[in-house]
């Protein structure tokens, strides 16, 4: 790939020019392909800008490009099947739990700008390691409870009835539709906003592992959170 062209080259194209070149995929050819790390640096600048055209686009792209990643990660890493039984739904939790750490720490968000792909890789081992833990947790409580084996059987084959209406066209309704509310939510949330948001619905943390992440006390997790709904209220059920 030739080399990376300037960020004002990028930013002076129109809305439309933008769109169709932040589209362009192959990495390894098309010398007209926007890298990850600069598009993710490229939504930096438009979100701290205050630029909500910008922000939208970038964001857009970048969270097309982090699902792909995302959906890649749990069939290797066997997220799915084995820890959650929804494909869509493993990518769309590894993808918002990396958003997250993106927004709230000022270190990743260097670290992406150099070298997305291994600071991806550092963080949805991570995401796995989480997913491991909580499924262990999971299994003591039903070793204590003894769970009937049948009860478990139908509960899995429920699941898998409902993965047969996951067609293709479905998924890819819902990648657009992610892209979308999740580039208004990077719009309308502050960065702590967003990430207590994502963590705590997108990938079922706890307010005390939140905490520990944004180092912060629970308290202001809270605080966070109700800011985050009422904002998401007010901007989804107008």
């Amino acid at each position: 790939m030739s080399k990376q062209e300037p960020d004002s080259a990028i930013e002076s194209l129109d809305d439309s020019a933008l769109r169709a070149r932040l589209a362009r995929s192959d990495w390894e050819h098309d010398p007209l392909f926007v890298s990850d790390e600069q598009v993710f640096r490229l939504f930096r600048r438009a979100r701290a800008a205050q630029d909500k055209t910008r922000t939208g686009l970038f964001s857009e792209a970048f969270s097309h490009r982090l699902l792909e990643r995302s959906r890649r990660f749990v069939l290797k890493a066997k997220i799915f099947p084995g820890l959650i039984d929804d494909l869509s739904r493993a990518s769309h939790e590894l993808a918002s739990c990396m958003w997250g750490h993106l927004l709230s720490s000022a270190s990743d968000a260097a670290y992406a700008e150099k070298a997305f792909g291994d600071l991806f890789k550092l963080r949805a081992i991570s995401f796995q390691r989480s997913m491991l833990a909580k499924k262990r947790k999971l299994q003591q409580s039903l070793d204590e409870l003894d769970v009937d084996a049948d009860d478990g059987a139908s509960a899995t084959e429920e699941i898998e009835e409902l993965q047969d209406h996951n067609t293709p066209d479905l998924l890819a309704a819902r990648r657009q539709e992610f892209e979308r509310a999740n580039g208004r939510l990077l719009e309308i949330l502050t960065q702590k906003e967003y990430a207590t948001f994502v963590w705590l619905y997108g990938a079922d943390w706890q307010v005390q592992e939140v905490a520990a992440a944004l180092k912060v006390t629970v308290k202001s997790v809270n605080n966070y959170k109700n800011s985050a709904l009422d904002k998401i209220r007010k901007e989804f059920q107008q």
